[in-house]
Order: structure tokens, then sequence, then C-alpha cells
């Protein structure tokens, strides 16, 4: 029953820590792409 609590424990800490990686990477994405995208797209000019 020991190593089955080490188990959930492992899995827990992984779960916590790959929601907390995901979140700041949502927050810098966040700040970082905030407002009009910069990239010209060309396919809408073009007339073919």
């Amino acid at each position: 029953m020991e190593v089955l609590n080490i188990v959930f424990s492992a899995l827990n800490l992984l779960a916590t820590v790959i929601i907390g990686v995901i979140n700041v990477t949502w927050m810098i994405s966040r700040d970082v792409f905030r407002g009009r995208p910069r990239a010209k797209h060309y396919s809408k000019s073009k007339k073919d």
C-alpha cells in the first residue's frame, strides 16, 4: 500500500507541475501576443 501512495504522490506532483507550466506559458503568450498580429499575410493580397 505504501508503494501505491508513492506512485499516487508522484503522479500528483507531475500533474501539478504540468498545470503550472501551462498556466505560466498562457500568461506569457497572452502578454507577448496582445493586440493585433503584426505578421503580414500576403495570401489575401495576391490576386491570381
